[in-house]
């Protein structure tokens, strides 16, 4: 069974673009690898150690425009959530700075670990 998936994207300038996602019977790529769901997770604003910090999918994009899902919210290069700051995104993880000391989070592999650095 085939879901289609839509992603809005909308950049400062108020200009959004629409992405259709089909699975052609693939895994949605948002949907957490482990575990049925992410259990209360903490707002990115409110974020102050590395452990409360969970990635939960990446999507690579044209032109080096990545974007990753971390703890619900869609996140960026060069974002900034209070303490959080997203450094850079990569097809594996994504580099962040916590109240300036930076950590690699890595996607979780398949047996259900997720690698923190």
């Amino acid at each position: 069974m085939i879901i289609p998936v839509l992603i809005f994207v909308c950049i400062p300038l108020g200009i959004c673009e629409t992405f259709k996602y089909e699975s052609k019977g693939r895994r949605d790529p948002l949907v957490p690898l482990v575990g049925k769901e992410i259990s209360s997770v903490a707002n990115l604003m409110t974020i102050s150690s590395i452990e409360d910090l969970k990635l939960e999918g990446i999507a690579i994009g044209a032109k080096g425009k990545n974007v990753a899902i971390m703890n619900g919210e869609m996140v960026r290069e060069g974002d900034r959530f209070g303490e959080l700051a997203i450094k850079k995104i990569t097809k594996k993880s994504v580099i962040v700075s916590i109240t300036g000391a930076e950590h690699t989070v890595e996607l979780p592999e398949e047996g259900g670990t997720q690698i923190e650095k």
